[in-house]
């Protein structure tokens, strides 16, 4: 088997568990044994990059992030790459959801530069949920309105509809924007032909890491396509069943059980 040079893993059902938590003391060595085997340790998520620093504080040795599903690539606190929205088209969009009754999101936000921009007339399915992953709200009369570099549109639907919605954008929006469902009920509406795949390739291929050199942990949609396109392609034992349809691994454990760690293990020892 070709060997592992880069590890990618998303965050929340997957590197944390569901009190939003991770086994500092034995990631913490991990990393170590990591760097002393030359294989790269990658943060890639839908979230945004001021919430993953927050996440990853209590081991600050995590210094490069695929954030904003593949849209704004960071290492060491440096810009490597960046792939917005359009402005227009990110208008467009909110203009879109907030005109169809059949398409209008509970909760709206953009993701940008310098805040993440909430709707004042927003109503977040959990609130305390909101404030946990944003943590640089700017609260706007009109998202219509806001001049930033955007990217993503975020919205939030009753779970049943997020298909729907996701398909009908992708249709009224090809080739301007790419959907995808992003867990607990969310959307992520970012850069057309972007996702995590795309990001994780970017960011190994700066290293001239080959993606059938990296390994990548996920769990959900966002993750489908990152999981697919990778060497080692990892799902996790509580993710969608899409998603572990395309992986070659499924974790032997969940995520609340240490399953990202556990394979982690497993690749340092040789044994995958």
């Amino acid at each position: 088997m070709t060997q592992i040079k880069m590890i990618a893993t998303d965050v929340d059902g997957t590197f944390l568990n569901d009190q939003r938590q991770y086994n500092h003391d034995r990631f913490a060595a991990q990393l170590a044994r990591l760097k002393t085997a030359n294989i790269r340790f990658v943060v890639a998520s839908g979230n945004h990059i001021g919430h993953l620093h927050k996440v990853f504080a209590a081991t600050p040795t995590v210094q490069t992030f695929v954030a904003e599903n593949g849209s704004l690539i960071i290492d060491q606190h440096h810009t490597l790459f960046e792939t917005p929205v359009p402005t227009d088209v990110a208008h467009a969009v909110v203009d879109a959801l907030m005109t169809d009754d059949t398409l209008r999101p509970q909760a709206f936000r953009l993701s940008g530069a310098h805040g993440t921009y909430v709707s004042r007339d927003s109503k977040p399915l959990d609130l305390d949920a909101q404030n946990y992953f944003f943590n640089n709200l700017v609260t706007v009369d009109d998202l219509r309105d806001v001049e930033d570099t955007i990217y993503k549109v975020n919205g939030e639907w009753p779970h049943s509809s997020v298909q729907h919605v996701v398909d009908q954008l992708n249709t009224r929006f090809a080739g301007q924007v790419h959907a995808t469902p992003s867990g607990f009920g969310s959307i992520d509406i970012i850069a057309p032909h972007m996702n995590k795949a795309v990001g994780v390739t970017q960011l190994a291929q700066s290293w001239g890491i080959d993606p059938s050199e990296v390994a990548a942990f996920g769990d959900n949609g966002n993750d489908k396509e990152m999981i697919a396109h990778v060497g080692l392609g990892v799902a996790m034992r509580n993710g969608a069943e899409d998603v572990r349809n395309v992986a070659d691994l499924v974790t032997p454990t969940d995520n609340n059980h240490d399953g990202v760690l556990d394979v982690i293990d497993a690749i340092l020892a040789g044994e995958v």
